[in-house]
């Protein structure tokens, strides 16, 4: 009996020692996986938080959006930091406080004072003045005027910014994303450019109204077209982006037209900011493409139509190439 016991016993043994034995060794295994997808884990998130921060998604929207805190809301940044240009100091820079702009990457390396005063500090980020107001630390008041304020949160994405190079990300013009809805959409409030300048030519002749100087900004042949219907007056300038028609008279800088007529647009206001505008300036700058990136000379201005007065069909619509055609 008792061989038969100590019998059982070894067989048992040899059955539970092995798979003891593979447990000892699992373990440390699996314990050894855990620490591997921590390290993995790990390494993600540090990936995650040394990634760069943007310019136009994480920088720009802070300068041109309000500041909401409960049911209190800042202006925006470029409410009072923007370029105004008007007929009454021939397109000099006017009303923006401190002559500074934060609407655009462009304007806030400039700095402020016309350029004379650097408000991003690439040596010593922490200095930047633009960092300085923000926190209140000046002699200067804190920014925004009267609140709410920054949060540290969002400062801290100001300063890594900085620390990290300030640099520009801000995407290459595309025309149905920044041109587009500036002019067929109400912009800060006013009426849509459309609204006054578009292309009706499929109505008939009992439908048709005047389309203000026979000019269609509904779509891109129309902007490339430019006014006064089959004359094709220019509204672009290709080779001077800063001296196309439309972007003066966005601007209220003079263009050679008589007083009464030569008047800021949007009609009566509110008008686009220097932010807006440099959006469609780009734009020019890249070559004034099309949806789909088609060149200004490839654009239809077959149905440009004549003003109203003599056969008028109320449209500036069609093509161009951003140079006055006959």
């Amino acid at each position: 009996m008792k061989k038969k016991s100590i019998k059982y016993l070894l067989v048992t043994m040899g059955i539970i020692l092995p798979i003891f034995s593979m447990v000892i060794h699992l373990r440390p295994g699996n314990a050894q996986n855990q620490i591997s997808g921590k390290e993995k884990s790990t390494e993600v998130q540090s990936a995650r938080k040394k990634k760069a921060v943007s310019f136009t998604k994480d920088v720009l929207p802070l300068f041109v959006k309000p500041k909401k805190q409960g049911k209190l809301e800042s202006v925006p940044c470029i409410h009072c930091h923007f370029s105004s240009l008007s007929l009454a100091n021939d397109g000099i820079p006017e009303n923006a406080w401190h002559q500074l702009s934060l609407g655009s990457y462009r304007d806030i390396m400039y700095g402020a004072d016309g350029g004379i005063e650097q408000i991003i500090d690439l040596e010593n980020p922490k200095e930047s003045s633009l960092l300085v107001v923000l926190k209140g630390e000046g002699d200067e008041s804190r920014m925004p005027y009267r609140g709410p304020f920054f949060s540290k949160k969002e400062i801290a994405i100001i300063q890594r910014w900085i620390e990290e190079g300030a640099k520009d990300d801000t995407p290459a013009p595309d025309f149905n994303r920044d041109v587009l809805p500036l002019l067929t959409k109400p912009v800060n409030g006013s009426m849509a450019c459309s609204d006054c300048h578009y292309n009706n030519n499929g109505a008939t002749s009992k439908e048709r109204t005047e389309s203000q100087s026979c000019l269609d900004l509904s779509r891109w042949e129309g902007i490339i077209s430019g006014a006064e219907g089959n004359i094709h007056e220019a509204i672009i300038d290709l080779a001077t982006p800063a001296d196309s028609l439309i972007l003066k008279r966005l601007r209220g800088q003079k263009t050679g037209e008589l007083p009464e007529e030569d008047h800021r647009m949007p009609f009566g206001g509110p008008y686009f900011t220097e932010y807006e505008i440099q959006k469609i300036e780009r734009w020019i700058a890249g070559g004034a493409k099309g949806p789909n990136g088609e060149d200004p000379s490839e654009a239809d201005i077959s149905d440009a139509g004549e003003c109203l007065g003599g056969s008028g069909s109320g449209s500036g619509s069609g093509s161009g190439s951003g140079s006055e055609n006959e």
